[in-house]
């Protein structure tokens, strides 16, 4: 069996359970919301500080890394959101903002990690904990003012900036990886108790998150916004890897390992926050859970295929 069906197999397996768990009735909707909330609020954020708090910064700052990854994420948010102005023109832009935020923004936490490192082995752990350092605050703040401009046409800078403040304070998976650069930078380490106790509980992240994906999945209505869905998920799964595999290897020449991480963590599917955030602002929260219905299942294919391109680092 080739090496990339081996590491995706597993994920595919786990997000399965979640599905017809849910479908058998095994878990009622409402109990899926509760392992997500779980994963979001208690395992992720132990996983990401623990991870981050025990990255070792490199003495050179790693910008090729950094603006492979997050040059082609913006670059994919804004393909979407020019995309949407001619394939559904009669959309608002805050509209727009959730498609090109769909586009672009990756399931990192409940994806990316667990494919990654199953993939990579913990090889991959620090070119994947730098990118996820920064990842949430930058493009949760454009997004954050991209909604607030187009929701708010008249707010000024000091109106956005509680806006933002708001967007970011909430979410625990943000105060996790601000809190683990600043303790890595500290030098200081973790007592080992402490390290024990938040690797055992960030162990529980990866497949909790996977069963909780397929539980989503299971309550996704396809049907509503598919013609947006579709074309976000193209985007997504396609042009956005495509662009960061070519600023990883052709353009900054990164190392293979890193390439690939940055490469297969931009092939993630579009995340949940879209549908967060599609909500919180009203705008196209249909097309949000379609395209993370859509995406979700194509990644299966696409992320297979990015895994075979990379398959000498495959562990």
């Amino acid at each position: 069996m080739p090496a990339s069906l081996n590491a995706i197999l597993p994920v595919i397996g786990l997000i399965a359970v979640g599905y017809f768990a849910v479908r058998r009735g095994v878990f009622a909707e409402g109990q899926t919301d509760i392992l997500n909330r779980f994963v979001f609020v208690i395992a992720a954020p132990a996983l990401l500080f623990r991870n981050t708090a025990l990255t070792e910064i490199p003495e050179v700052v790693p910008w090729g890394l950094w603006l492979s990854y997050y040059g082609s994420m913006f670059s994919a948010l804004a393909v979407g959101i020019a995309v949407s102005f001619v394939l559904s023109p009669e959309r608002r832009m805050a509209e727009r903002t959730i498609i090109g935020f769909g586009s672009g923004f990756s399931n990192t936490v409940m994806l990316g990690i667990p494919v990654i490192l199953t993939a990579f082995g913990d090889q991959a752990a620090t070119p994947l904990f730098l990118i996820l350092a920064f990842h949430g605050i930058l493009i949760f703040t454009v997004t954050t003012i991209l909604l607030e401009l187009s929701t708010r046409p008249a707010s000024t800078f000091r109106d956005m900036v509680p806006a933002v403040l708001r967007s970011l304070s909430g979410q625990q998976v943000m105060i996790a990886l601000i809190a683990g650069v600043i303790w890595s930078a500290t030098g200081i380490g973790l007592a080992a108790p402490i390290d024990l106790f938040l690797e055992i509980l960030g162990m529980s992240a990866i497949p909790v998150a996977l069963v909780a994906v397929g539980g989503t999945l299971a309550t996704v209505e396809v049907r509503r916004s598919i013609s947006v869905a579709s074309y976000v998920s193209v985007i997504k799964l396609i042009i956005h890897p495509c662009i960061a595999y070519t600023l990883a290897v052709w353009v900054f020449g990164l190392p293979g390992l890193w390439a690939a991480v940055v490469t297969v963590l931009a092939a993630m599917p579009t995340g949940v926050f879209t549908s967060v955030f599609a909500t919180r602002y009203g705008a196209a929260p249909g097309a949000a859970s379609s395209t993370i219905m859509i995406a979700t299942l194509g990644a299966a294919v696409t992320v297979a295929l990015w895994l075979t391109v990379f398959s000498d680092y495959l562990q």
